[in-house]
C-alpha cells in the first residue's frame, strides 16, 4: 500500500522513536564485512543508523548500493522492506565509499526506501536485519538511476531531504515495479506481484517472437 508522510523526518522521529534492533552482527554480502542495524527513524522511508564492522587485518571498503534490509517476523504479513539509495551519511559528509579501518568500526548513517508498493508502511518501532542477499546489480543500478534524477530535481539537500522524500520513493517504486524480482524476505503478500512480472515476460517474449515471424521488407523500387 503506497502512503507516502507528508510530514518531516524530523518529526517522526519525535513521535514514534527508534526501532529495537536485534543487536546482532550480519554478514554484508559479497564481502568480509559485518553490519549491525543500530535504529532506524522513519516510516516508509527513513534514516537507518548502522555499525560497520571489520573484523580482518587489513582496511576494507564498504558501499551500501544494492543493500536493503527485511523486517523481523512472518514475511506474510511483515511491512514493506527498506533499500539503501543515495551516498551513506558519515558525520557531516556523503559518501559512496568509506574504509573501515583493520579491527574497527564505523558508523553509518543510511537513507532508506520502500520497495514494496503493496505493503503496509513500518513505523520506528519495526525492527530490521540485514538481506542476506544484495539486490541484483540491474534493479540497483535502475534505482540509483532514477533517485538520483529524482534528487537532483529538488537540489542539493539529500535523498533523505523533506524536499526530496516523496520524488524519491515514486522513482524507487518505478524501478521496483519495471522488472520484478524476487528478493530475499518474500511471502504471500508477493504473489501477485510475481505473476505481474511474469506475465510481462510472457508478453516480450511474444512480442519478440512475432517480430522474428515477420518476412524480411524489401525497399519498394
Amino acid at each position: 500500500m503506497r502512503v507516502i508522510p507528508w510530514i518531516a523526518i524530523g518529526t517522526l522521529v519525535g513521535l514514534a522513536g527508534a526501532a529495537r534492533a536485534d543487536d546482532k552482527y550480519h554478514h554484508v554480502p559479497g564481502g568480509r564485512l559485518q553490519l549491525r542495524v543500530m535504529k532506524y527513524d522513519g516510516e516508509v522511508n527513513g534514516k537507518l543508523t548502522v555499525d560497520v564492522r571489520n573484523s580482518s587485518s587489513h582496511a576494507m571498503s564498504f558501499t551500501a548500493r544494492g543493500l536493503y534490509f527485511v523486517p523481523d517476523g512472518d514475511p506474510d504479513r511483515a511491512p514493506q522492506r527498506l533499500g539503501a539509495v543515495g551516498p551513506m551519511v558519515i558525520g557531516d559528509d556523503r559518501k559512496d565509499e568509506v574504509r573501515v579501518p583493520a579491527g574497527g568500526t564505523v558508523e553509518v548513517t543510511l537513507d532508506v526506501f520502500c520497495v514494496d508498493d503493496h505493503r503496509e508502511a513500518p513505523t520506528s518501532e519495526t525492527p530490521y536485519s540485514l538481506a542476506a542477499h544484495r539486490m541484483p546489480a540491474s534493479l540497483a543500478r535502475s534505482i540509483d538511476r532514477e533517485a538520483k534524477a529524482a534528487a537532483d530535481e529538488v537540489g542539493d539537500h539529500g535523498y533523505g531531504s523533506a524536499d526530496a522524500t516523496e520524488a524519491v520513493q515514486e522513482h524507487v517504486w518505478k524501478a521496483r515495479d519495471q522488472k520484478w524480482v524476487q528478493l530475499d524476505g518474500e511471502g504471500t503478500q508477493e504473489v501477485d506481484k510475481a505473476s505481474e512480472g511474469a506475465s510481462r515476460v510472457e508478453r516480450h517474449q511474444h512480442e519478440r517472437e512475432e517480430i522474428r515471424r515477420e518476412p524480411e521488407r524489401l525497399p519498394e523500387p
